[in-house]
């Protein structure tokens, strides 16, 4: 049993795991805002459950203290991470989520770690403004790219407006790219995708999965914005499955077809451009044992593509 709330909970825990740039490890912060929720989550986002937060609202003093749980439980690996993940069940970058004093705390300690050249913050799109980013850009050292991890979903605005109910227009999106752009290279773009969302499937989903990777190849270019994706297969959440009942979980095989579709894009683009195949955050999964018959048949997979990005992998 917990003793304190600034030990998270074993499910928020991740492993470091290779990804296309080095040993990779995700760490879960406590949100700041009422209640300990994403202000989002009670009226939007049909597919998260990540939102509800950890049942307690945070402050800068349980945040830094959760940052000193983690120096102590992943001593043997921060000396080796070379991408550091930062997520606090919302938005890093909304001040009322995760507070200046806390966003320069975990700046600070990231830029202390040597071997860490990326630093990845999940937000939505309205909190990228100079003076949120200026808080890392100030306290990280130079040779580190910051990253903003962007969870569109989907390009198509039907899908990701109304399906998902994730209300993040494509002219804001653009706003997003615009401010990250005066950066020049030092802040990238992450996008989450979702394949197969509510409503589509099969081929449908394959084609939407390539479109909204060359919808973020586009934006990088147009605005010299570097981007990377975050591929999720979908699968159902309580709040999903409340709203779509019927519509199934992600079929693997699909999801592959989809990733090998993914990467020739980004490499038609000639872009530098990594994919990472999430499967540590899913603990909101709702069909648990499916999901664990599927890391038995298919994790070796996902974790060679990750490393390596060769589409060969992909071939399974």
């Amino acid at each position: 049993m917990k003793t304190s709330f600034a030990i998270p909970e074993k499910s928020t825990l991740f492993n470091s795991v290779i990804d296309g740039y080095g040993r990779r490890l995700a760490l879960v912060f406590g949100n700041e805002c009422k209640d300990g929720q994403c202000p989002f989550y009670q009226n939007q986002c049909n597919h998260c459950d990540i939102g509800n937060g950890e049942g307690i609202q945070f402050n800068h003093e349980l945040n830094r203290e959760r940052l000193v749980f983690f120096k102590d439980y992943y001593a043997d690996v921060l000396p080796d991470i070379v991408h550091l993940v930062i997520y606090n069940s919302g938005s890093t970058l909304n001040k009322l989520e995760m507070s200046p004093d806390t966003l320069f705390c975990i700046s600070q300690y990231a830029a202390s770690l040597e071997k860490c050249k990326i630093v990845s913050w999940d937000s939505r799109e309205n909190y990228i403004k100079h003076k949120n980013l200026d808080i890392i850009v100030n306290n990280l050292r130079q040779d580190q790219q910051i990253k903003i991890i962007l969870g569109i979903e989907s390009q198509d605005e039907k899908i990701r407006m109304v399906n998902l109910k994730k209300l993040m227009s494509k002219d804001s999106i653009e706003k997003a790219f615009t401010v990250i752009g005066a950066y020049e290279d030092r802040i990238g773009i992450e996008f989450n995708v979702i394949f197969q969302p509510p409503e589509i499937i099969g081929q449908e989903a394959i084609s939407e999965a390539i479109k909204t990777v060359e919808y973020g190849l586009n934006m990088s270019q147009k605005y010299k914005v570097p981007i990377d994706f975050n591929f999720h297969s979908y699968y159902p959440s309580r709040k999903s499955k409340a709203m779509f009942p019927n519509h199934p979980r992600a079929k693997i095989r699909d999801a592959l077809k989809a990733l090998i579709l993914m990467k020739q894009a980004i490499l038609q683009f000639d872009s530098p451009s990594k994919i990472f195949i999430g499967w540590q955050d899913e603990e909101h999964d709702c069909e648990k044992n499916k999901r664990e018959a599927e890391m038995k048949k298919y994790l070796d997979v996902f974790n060679s593509f990750n490393s390596e990005q060769k589409l060969e992998i992909l071939h399974y």
